[in-house]
């Protein structure tokens, strides 16, 4: 890894892989040189940002486009304009008359906690320019074999061709692993429940803010049977039938409870996907207008979805888990816990939809890739 922060200092990008492969680099230190290698070897260049220095640039203004990116341009569509943009954009100042929407450099929403909060390639660059001293801004674009984003090998081989240093995202999660945490356990207590029998309420301070793990038998040993509950104020205490959240933690606590093992981590951060109960309420006004779920978050500004697992992952490990059953519909779930290096099966948690959630139901199946059955 210092060969890999030596390399950044200087201005060089690095090759960052899973199991696909882009070039990266610091947007404060990017180079018109580094601009056109990427506009000759690469797919769309990417700016990834923190959301609170999105929202403070006023760039949440313009939609987005394709999941968490806004596409912009800076005056031209020159190289050297795109540098200068990127590296506006990591200095936090931006003159918005400059900006050309839609464009063609990507901007994006990435986790401030980096790689520990998601493993995916837009908090790898934030982390590059962490780990070197610059500010969290990062810059990357795919990597193209004959038309088709690289793999892994292909970018290893880039790298050793043009002299570059790569690294691999769990590489970068185990360096960060070993040198800091992002949960902090605070407190246990016997927790008893009215409907769930007795668990152990486990509270962790996070970036997210408090959360807490409901813990039942040893699940340090085994499989364990795991639910990452998204909190939804609406659903969960007032049973709103607008969402299936509330009906899928009390079926999540309930099969804990029967096998007698298993963990609950009731996400705190995560109301209306991220955007908080305010803008979850307005997202409602305008499906009652006629948006989806996901149009909706796009119309008030943010991406259709800005949690991320990260944290959820780091409490598993605290606790000792190292294989899960997660109950999920939500394939992105599994995915990033795999990603930490977790053995994942999936158990489906399934809610008969009622007429109030069928849409909205059907809105996460089609546009979220979400694994639910919706019979018409």
């Amino acid at each position: 890894m210092k060969e890999v922060v030596k390399a950044v200092k200087s201005s060089k990008p690095v090759v960052i892989y899973d199991e696909k492969s882009v070039l990266a680099i610091p947007a404060e230190v990017v180079s018109v040189e580094v601009v056109k290698m990427m506009m000759k070897h690469c797919d769309e260049i990417r700016v990834a940002l923190p959301w609170k220095r999105i929202v403070e640039l006023g760039l949440n203004r313009y939609k987005v486009f394709n999941g968490n990116a806004i596409p912009l341009d800076f005056k031209s569509l020159s190289a050297n304009d795109r540098a200068e943009f990127m590296k506006i954009l990591a200095r936090g100042k931006l003159d918005l008359n400059d900006v050309i929407y839609p464009g063609r450099i990507f901007v994006e929403e990435a986790k401030e906690g980096g790689v520990l909060e998601r493993p995916s390639f837009g908090e790898a660059s934030l982390d590059l320019a962490r780990l070197s001293g610059f500010e969290l801004a990062g810059v990357y674009a795919p990597l193209l074999d004959e038309g088709n984003i690289a793999d892994r090998d292909f970018g290893v081989k880039f790298a050793k061709e043009m002299g570059l240093k790569a690294v691999s995202i769990n590489e970068l999660i185990e360096f960060r692993l070993k040198n800091e945490k992002l949960v902090e356990r605070v407190v246990s207590a016997t927790l008893p429940t009215k409907f769930y029998g007795t668990f152990k309420a486990v509270g962790y301070k996070t970036p997210l803010g408090e959360i807490v793990a409901l813990v039942k038998g040893n699940v340090s040993e085994g499989d364990v049977l795991v639910r990452i509950h998204s909190e939804c104020l609406t659903g969960d205490v007032f049973h709103s039938l607008r969402c299936d959240c509330g009906e899928q933690l009390e079926r999540a606590l309930k099969k804990i409870d029967e096998e007698g093992k298993g963990v609950l981590i009731y996400m705190r951060g995560h109301e209306g996907r991220g955007i908080g109960l305010i803008n979850k309420l307005m997202a409602y006004k305008l499906q009652e207008e006629g948006k989806d779920t996901v149009e909706a978050n796009v119309e008030l500004g943010f991406p259709p979805d800005l949690r991320s697992y990260g944290i959820a992952a780091q409490i598993l490990m605290d606790l000792g888990v190292k294989s899960v059953r997660l109950m999920t519909n939500n394939p992105n779930k599994i995915e990033e816990l795999k990603k930490y290096g977790f053995k994942v099966v999936r158990e489906p948690i399934v809610i008969e939809p009622v007429e109030e959630n069928k849409k909205y139901l059907k809105t996460k199946m089609e546009k979220m890739g979400h694994m639910i059955c919706i019979n018409d």
